[in-house]
């Protein structure tokens, strides 16, 4: 995944759940095996802004079944999801 930008007026309200339902649709459609996602733990970045949360917020992709393979750098995870398989099929 490389970013979600929704405006202002139209953020927390589920448009970037339905980006990324759609990005993973589309990955799974044009035969990915697995889809990897770097966004921001806001736990750990509450201060957060904009410019920072375009990559998506680790709830966002904890939400949509991505799972954390990586926490090396404070603040950024590395998620997974698999596309194959029982949680894929």
């Amino acid at each position: 995944m490389t970013c979600f930008v929704v405006a202002a007026g139209h953020r927390r309200s589920d448009v970037a759940d339905a980006l990324l339902r759609a990005a993973v649709e589309h990955a799974r459609l044009n035969g990915a095996d697995v889809v990897e996602g770097y966004p921001v733990d806001r736990a750990q970045r509450p201060k957060a802004g904009p410019a920072d949360l375009y990559h998506g917020t680790l709830n966002l992709f904890l939400r949509a079944g991505f799972t954390v393979v990586s926490s090396a750098v404070p603040g950024r995870v590395v998620v997974r999801l698999s596309l194959t398989g029982p949680k894929g099929a």
